[in-house]
């Protein structure tokens, strides 16, 4: 029996934020700002002890430079349950966190996030949307695309809980006016959209919809049980199902071109596609990652779940310039380097679950259920220096160690536990660095930091240190962002190259006959 596709409109903007959905939406800066969590903030590393293929012999570093800048606690309803984050969807500067209720009530929220501060994210507006569970989400032309489950108790307009919801957008914030499309399953698990069209994929008896962007109205619809996911090239639209495997189909006329198996899921888990030119990366759950060609079918890659265990499942895969991040809950993020096979680099050194991660631009946001959201954050040089150009790649381990009167230079990227240089040493780095822990210039020591530098820990309880000696001088040329304390002794010295800056959020200990020099903006006023 087909159940009625059905629609309702909420445009009335005059209700106090309170929509008759009751969609309330919050932009007060002091509230949203108690959400935000430092604690964790700072370098982290990536575990790399099992790396894999060419990248193993250089397993005590890796060039990925990784700072956690924040993370985002998840909201409370108006019945003061704690939500968990489901799904992140990103358009330029703001990402769009979806969260739902975990058991059998519904209830949900979405926030938006700004990161146009590269390490001061602002949550400048979020969504409570009761008896709604928000399950994903995406972007679509001044648009958000979500899809939701939504208690049928409370909606006399349902008769099975799915919907997905297009809603406006202004200047990327969060409005109470938008379109709910009522659809035949118990929760829609995914979307995605182009120019002209959004999709939708829903679970247990599911369908493929297809939606016009300018009428909101069902244009397309196919029938396949249990999908989970969905994603676009440019001319396909790919699904993914716990008990048929992927259908590949046509963008305008849904016709199927091509099917392939693989392995069958549990009930009901949360599983998403990422498309990396022709192939499809496909999380698999307990049996981990599966690459396959998507013009073939054939499988190219088996990544399994190295340690077995209930809560250790492949939930999610992300793919962005040239890396791999793959969320397999329990036992962290692991990050692969991409290529003709995945390499993995590790698993970063991060804290909770990961059950969904979206990387875009320069950052990457883990969803950590009740534990919110972490946003990490990609260090990358924004300058190309030429005169470095003739400098190789670091390969010297997790430890930098210069000694006296060593001489030494590194381009690209780097990322280090620890780095000393001693008497005499010069040691030049172009490019982008992080330093977990701490950084020690001894007396007459030389850093050349032309790039980047993020170096320590926020608010240890046995603080990170950089510590600059009698004679020992820091040229930056670039940024330098220092999470822990930093110690200049007597006789230290800091140049500043060419409007440089220097972010410091521990305390900063001055001793006499500290010399800086060279223009810079000291962003929260700690060199006075």
């Amino acid at each position: 029996m087909s159940l009625l596709i059905g629609c309702d409109n909420n445009d009335d903007n005059t209700n106090d934020n309170q929509s008759k959905n009751k969609i309330t939406i919050t932009t007060d800066q002091n509230s949203l700002n108690k959400r935000l969590d430092y604690t964790n903030a700072g370098v982290i590393s990536i575990e790399n002890n099992n790396a894999t293929g060419k990248l193993a012999s250089t397993s005590s570093s890796t060039t990925l430079p990784l700072v956690q800048i924040a993370e985002v606690n998840p909201p409370v309803d108006k019945n003061g349950r704690t939500l968990q984050a489901s799904h992140v969807a990103v358009n330029g500067n703001y990402a769009y966190v979806s969260y739902t209720m975990r058991g059998d009530d519904y209830s949900g929220a979405i926030d938006v996030i700004d990161v146009s501060d590269p390490y001061k994210p602002k949550l400048v507006n979020s969504a409570l949307i009761a008896n709604t569970d928000i399950t994903s989400l995406t972007y679509s032309n001044g648009n958000l695309i979500i899809g939701a489950a939504k208690d049928v108790d409370t909606d006399p307009l349902l008769i099975s809980p799915s919907i997905v919801i297009n809603m406006e957008l202004s200047s990327g914030l969060l409005t109470d006016k938008y379109k709910i499309n009522y659809l035949e399953s118990r929760v829609t698990t995914d979307v995605a959209a182009n120019a002209t069209s959004y999709f939708a994929v829903t679970g247990n008896n599911g369908n493929l919809y297809k939606f016009n962007s300018s009428t909101k109205a069902v244009a397309g619809k196919t029938a396949v049980e249990d999908l989970r996911s969905v994603a676009l090239t440019s001319d396909k639209v790919i699904t993914l199902s716990g008990t048929k495997g992927v259908n590949v189909y046509n963008q305008s006329t849904l016709s199927l071109q091509k099917n392939f198996s693989i392995s069958t899921d549990v009930s009901g888990a949360k599983r998403t596609m990422e498309i990396d030119g022709t192939k499809l990366l496909v999380s698999e759950g307990y049996n981990g990652l599966g690459v396959y060609d998507i013009n073939t079918g054939s499988k190219l890659q088996s990544i399994n779940i190295p340690t077995t265990g209930e809560d250790n499942v492949t939930n999610a895969v992300s793919v962005n310039e040239g890396y791999a991040f793959v969320a397999n809950g329990a036992l962290g993020l692991n990050v692969y380097q991409t290529g003709s096979q995945l390499n993995l680099l590790g698993t970063l050194d991060i804290s909770g679950s990961s059950n969904y991660v979206k990387s875009s631009g320069n950052y990457i946001y883990v969803a950590s259920g009740k534990g919110g959201l972490k946003i990490i954050k990609m260090e990358k040089p924004n300058n190309t220096f030429a005169s470095c150009s003739q400098y190789g790649t670091y390969n010297q381990g997790k430890d930098l160690i210069l000694n006296s009167n060593e001489i030494k230079s590194y381009a690209g990227s780097t990322a280090i536990n620890s780095a000393i240089v001693n008497s005499g040493g010069v040691l030049t780095h172009c490019g982008s660095i992080s330093i977990q822990n701490g950084l020690i210039l001894n007396s007459g020591g030389t850093f050349n930091m032309r790039g980047s530098l993020a170096q320590g820990k926020y608010q240890q309880s046995n603080p990170t240190e950089l510590i600059i000696n009698s004679n020992a001088i820091l040229q930056i040329e670039g940024s330098v962002v220092i999470w822990g304390d930093l110690r200049l002794n007597s006789g230290a010295k800091i140049n500043f190259i060419e409007n440089s800056s220097i972010t410091i959020y521990g305390k900063v200990t001055k001793n006499s006959g500290v010399t800086i020099t060279g223009s810079y903006t000291d962003t929260e006023n700690k060199l006075k």
